[in-house]
């Protein structure tokens, strides 16, 4: 059979590189499920390659990095190079991905490109895979904004994503059902992430329990919501507080608010460490017993952006309290997860103290939720699912 491969255009970062080129505006989660979906998808048997703008924020130091290949997971990711110098860096982007689209390509056989996001970085990369005759699917993660800014930026805005979905007309793998209103192709498919359950010999008696908040800590994501819930929480001042605890890690703009409550005495507790390594962070995971998810169902792009980490933090066993948003409930159905039905912090509280109250419950809970993400999410189905999705000529070879 010929050779199927997919090249995973997109802007993913591991720890090492981030260090190397000074980046501080990455996104764990996004490389997370970059890494995945490469990942079962070779497991498949297709050549699934990473290539990475490896970039961020320009800082003016003037510094050069060239193009370089590693492997994470069993994953290539290979790097476009990246110059910290205003102007220049972004025309070092856009040209420094078209010689490695070149090489990247499959001599023979068949090749796709897919593109995360709409990034003007990638327009000309995508251009040459096209005059390739590499078919071209785009991963769509977040939905448009339809207000805010001038009317200039929006006009801009639809531009950039008609071409998009021009270009890559092959299909597009979506990260929430509602975004098949934002993409003009035909085809689409749901990839919501991968899940790989684990059994962890954790005590759901145990005291403390504790509590994971993890992510970009914004306003939208509910980091306000979270503040005044444990302010109100510790006013109440019950002895039941001390058996719970919460760990805070992520970046963003709540993060002072959130180092501030953690100093403040009181119970529960809250624990703030920040940004933290990959190992850390799983680290964490691995302690809690619950993993929460608070994006705003008021907040722009609530319903199209899926909040991807209750994929990880259901896998692994924890119970997930999550907001009604997204793909969450369908996903989780009612009785797989714990869920927010307003965005006030006196019911946010009531459920952080059924928590407590409930114990057997919640780990019942928690092993209902992972049964339903291994359905949707485990490595063979997705890798099955996608590789049906970018190789349809393959499907005859495929059992989903």
């Amino acid at each position: 059979m010929a050779a199927l491969r997919l090249i995973y255009l997109c802007n993913a970062l591991d720890e090492e590189t981030c260090s190397e080129r000074s980046i501080t505006s990455d996104s764990p989660a996004a490389t997370q499920k970059v890494l995945q979906v490469a990942s079962v998808l070779r497991n498949s048997g297709v050549v699934a390659v990473v290539l990475s703008l490896g970039r961020g924020r320009q800082q003016g130091t003037g510094r050069w990095y060239p193009p370089k290949v590693v492997r994470r997971g069993g994953v290539p990711i290979v790097y476009a190079p990246f110059f910290d110098f205003p102007v220049l860096t972004h025309l070092v982007s856009l040209l420094g991905l078209l010689p490695l689209i070149w090489r990247l390509r499959s001599g023979s056989g068949s090749s796709v490109l897919l593109s995360y996001n709409r990034l003007p970085h990638y327009l000309m990369a995508i251009e040459m895979a096209r005059l390739l005759r590499l078919r071209r699917f785009l991963d769509l993660e977040d939905g448009d904004l339809q207000e805010g800014g001038s009317a200039f930026r929006r006009w801009v805005a639809r531009v950039l994503s008609a071409r998009f979905d021009r270009l890559c007309n092959g299909g597009g793998m979506l990260a929430a059902s509602a975004l098949s209103r934002q993409y003009a192709g035909q085809r689409t498919v749901c990839c919501y992430g991968v899940a790989s359950p684990v059994t962890n010999a954790r005590s759901w008696v145990a005291k403390p329990l504790v509590v994971l908040l993890g992510g970009t800590l914004q306003r939208t994501t509910g980091g306000q919501l979270f503040v005044d819930a444990i302010s109100y929480l510790r006013t109440l001042a019950r002895p039941e507080l001390e058996d719970l605890e919460f760990v805070v890690t992520g970046k963003g703009d709540m993060a002072t608010s959130l180092q501030a409550l953690a100093a403040r005495d009181g119970f529960p507790k809250v624990k703030f460490l920040g940004s933290v390594s990959r190992v850390d962070y799983v680290r964490a995971v691995q302690r809690a017993h619950v993993g929460m998810a608070l994006k705003l169902p008021s907040s722009d792009l609530a319903d199209t952006t899926f909040p991807s980490k209750v994929i990880e933090l259901a896998s692994v066993g924890l119970l997930v309290l999550s907001t009604r948003v997204s793909d969450v409930p369908t996903l989780f159905r009612e009785d797989g997860a714990i869920y927010l039905n307003n965005e006030d912090p006196k019911e946010l509280a009531e459920r952080l103290l059924w928590l407590i109250r409930n114990r057997e419950a919640v780990a019942q809970t928690a092993m209902r939720g992972q049964a339903y993400i291994d359905e949707i999410c485990s490595p063979q189905k997705v890798g099955l699912l996608l590789k049906a999705f970018f190789f349809p000529e393959a499907r005859s070879n495929i059992s989903v």
